[in-house]
């Protein structure tokens, strides 16, 4: 079964411009606005409209014309970059990402592209949205438009901490359970010592010794499996900074919170490659991968044969310096007709044949894509699903 592709880090669109030249009927290859046909002045006057800023670019990158919105938009006027290319306008990172797309439309290998960038301003750089078409002139031009994406973002981040929460209130029972099972053993223990302590009234044999050492053993044991938890917890309500990440390290730590969901339903399988290392945040691959494993945990039946259900965690490299991860389960799988909306903001399901509560997989979508990276997902109806996670290697 072949994995069905529901994002890029670019993403395509096949549809090309109408017909006609749409650079003549904008009027921008024409002369004084005056002299515009009613059909170019009628587009002009689109263009103005717009809260999205149009933009047409020469054969060589260049801008030659720019809607009246780019200066609220950049805090600049028009007239001060008309000329300049269009890759010198957005951040140094952006560029190289910027220029393969000008290459791509000139050569007419696709009609259009989307990506996100970062445009200079006047002021801090702004996330923006570019929309770039090839001309049907035939002549290296392209056309586009420039949207602010600073509200969408701000909704992300909002979606982004009210899924934490959710995923959080889903783990809160386990862990009360994980918890007190430790403390009932180390109180257990501790009451044990004191009373021993008591009996022995300062003489103690070797044997007594080593119980009292098996005792405090199984103590320490139980505090660090504490330790662990709440690690896990703090670490899961802050975003780290970005830096080399070992996701092997990062799926252990999740395959930890979720273990105790787990233990009901199945059982969890490590199939890693070499260790594998990422440029990225770890807190944000952290909620990425532990939206995606608790999804795969609540997609198996509840109290069913935990010998047989489970959730297999894979690792690898492609050899085209890209690291793979994917999350297998055996849950009742995701339906055909639900599978081009799992990664919806307002799409929640476990996967399973009927949409239930779940961790949003839009919030792992935008993290992978954050980190320069894709994920699909293929799934089969009474067998399972895989969800495939594919990151740049650090470099």
């Amino acid at each position: 079964m072949e994995y069905q592709q529901l994002s890029q880090a670019v993403v395509f669109d096949a549809e090309r411009p109408p017909k006609g030249s749409l650079s003549r009927l904008l009027g921008l290859d024409s002369g004084p606005r005056s002299g515009l046909s009613a059909d170019a002045l009628r587009y002009h006057f689109l263009a103005e409209q717009l809260r999205e800023v149009v933009f047409h670019l020469d054969g060589a990158g260049c801008v030659t014309f720019l809607g009246p919105a780019w200066t609220s938009l950049a805090g600049q006027p028009v007239e001060r970059v008309l000329g300049q290319p269009l890759k010198a306008l957005v951040h140094e990172e952006d560029r190289p990402r910027v220029q393969a797309v000008l290459d791509a439309l000139t050569a007419r290998v696709q009609a259009s592209f989307r990506l996100e960038l970062r445009l200079l301003t006047a002021g801090e750089p702004l996330w923006v949205e570019l929309a770039a078409h090839s001309s049907p002139t035939g002549q290296g031009e392209v056309l586009g438009t420039l949207t602010d994406l600073t509200e969408l973002r701000q909704m992300q981040t909002r979606l982004r901490q009210s899924d934490r929460l959710a995923t959080l209130g889903m783990l809160v029972p386990g862990f009360a359970h994980e918890m007190n099972n430790p403390l009932a053993f180390m109180t257990a223990n501790l009451d044990f010592l004191l009373q021993s302590m008591g009996d022995v009234a300062g003489s103690a044999s070797t044997a007594q010794v080593a119980e009292w050492r098996e005792a405090v053993g199984e103590v320490r044991e139980g505090a660090e499996r504490l330790r662990q938890l709440v690690g896990h917890l703090s670490d899961f309500r802050s975003d780290s900074g970005t830096g080399p990440v070992d996701v092997n390290r990062v799926l252990d730590t999740v395959g930890q919170m979720v273990a105790s969901t787990l233990r009901s339903r199945g059982r969890l399988v490590r199939d890693y490659g070499a260790r594998v290392i990422v440029a990225g945040s770890e807190g944000g691959l952290r909620q990425a991968f532990l939206n995606l494993v608790l999804r795969a945990v609540l997609a198996l039946p509840d109290n069913g044969d935990t010998e047989v259900n489970e959730v297999r965690l894979v690792t690898r490299e492609d050899g085209e310096g890209h690291v793979v991860v994917e999350v297998h389960d055996t849950g009742a799988g995701i339906p055909p007709e639900h599978l081009p909306h799992v990664f919806e903001p307002l799409f929640a399901s476990r996967g399973g044949a009927e949409a239930s509560p779940g961790p949003t997989l839009s919030v792992c979508q935008d993290i992978v894509r954050g980190l320069g990276g894709s994920i699909t997902v293929m799934s089969s109806v009474g067998v399972g699903t895989v969800f495939r996670v594919t990151l740049p290697v650090d470099s």
